[in-house]
């Protein structure tokens, strides 16, 4: 395992879909920050990086001894796999320190190609028991991402896993499927999209299944859906959404053994990321010192700061 992925407090990991994002997190007390490149992670432009800027990220961060992981959580055909493992290559030579996959395939060609390498097992792993966590460590991974809604108990038997972080996303968006895998989009829409290597257009399905550099969600669970008698609609419903935070919960995360306290949201603000970062560093500093938590008024922030649009 790299040096710099052990832990020897809690981790605050911030999401920054901007250069300004990434400063604010880093102001309200991020010790990590994680972005998207263009073409190669889910969510889609409203949240990726150029090069350029990405550099100019990773410039901040370093000048501040913060960290910065690349989230590369696309599912790459085996094309783009080959660009996209060289990109990493490329990644390595600007200084990053770390990346985020969802693809085992990925995941073990990354570990083989490049040992030193920071590899965390995205959210979209769907890591549910140890089992799973050592499969992904043995695979190559240092980190693995578990949602928020376990329980403490749960947590801490993940934790007695050896050689491998515990990473719990914090703050989250609950999806309608599975958190991180929500394969509704994919069937709203096939388009003639380019590869993130240029070199062709090809059709594919597109959504949050992130095929390849397509990096597109389609927000079919935010569509309003209708039930029909017959011929006749006798309602219109939203599927349930809802914002989930484990901040009043956090002293039970970290006295379970979590290594890395994760927020979602690249598609966040930095007016609306930064209160949010400042919040959760808050209560780590807090739990550090051993003194009571924060306690908020509700685990859920308010509707101001959802990251549905993440």
């Amino acid at each position: 395992m790299p040096t710099a992925y052990r832990a020897t407090k809690p981790i605050l990991l911030a999401p920054a879909g901007s250069l300004a994002a990434a400063q604010a997190a880093l102001d309200a007390g991020a010790d990590a920050i994680y972005v998207g490149l263009k073409g190669f992670s889910r969510g889609g432009p409203r949240s990726e990086l150029t090069s350029l800027a990405f550099q100019d990220v990773l410039a901040a961060a370093h000048a501040q001894g913060r960290r910065v992981q690349v989230a590369l959580n696309t599912i790459p055909r085996q094309a783009e796999r080959r660009d996209l493992v060289e990109k990493v290559g490329e990644l390595l030579g600007w200084g990053i320190d770390g990346v985020i996959v969802n693809d085992v395939g990925l995941l073990a060609e990354l570990r083989s190609r490049y040992p030193t390498l920071g590899i965390t097992a995205s959210i979209g792993c769907a890591v549910m028991n140890e089992a799973d966590v050592a499969f992904y460590r043995d695979l190559g991974a240092d980190a693995v991402v578990l949602p928020g809604t376990l329980t403490p108990d749960e947590i801490a038997a993940f934790a007695q896993v050896p050689d491998v972080l515990i990473e719990v996303m914090s703050h989250m968006v609950q999806e309608f499927i599975l958190l991180g895998r929500c394969w509704m989009p994919s069937y709203y829409r096939l388009s003639s999209t380019p590869l993130a290597s240029q070199r062709e257009d090809v059709s594919r399905l597109m959504g949050s299944v992130k095929r390849g550099g397509a990096g597109v969600c389609f927000k079919i669970c935010e569509q309003p859906w209708e039930l029909y008698r017959g011929e006749r609609c006798v309602a219109t419903r939203l599927l349930p959404s809802r914002q989930i935070s484990a901040i009043n919960y956090l002293a039970d995360f970290l006295n379970a053994g979590v290594d890395v306290v994760k927020l979602q949201g690249r598609g966040l603000a930095a007016d609306l990321l930064a209160p949010l970062v400042r919040r959760y560093r808050l209560a780590i500093d807090a739990w550090m010192e051993g003194e009571p938590l924060p306690v908020f008024a509700e685990p859920c922030l308010e509707p101001s700061w959802t990251v549905m649009r993440r």
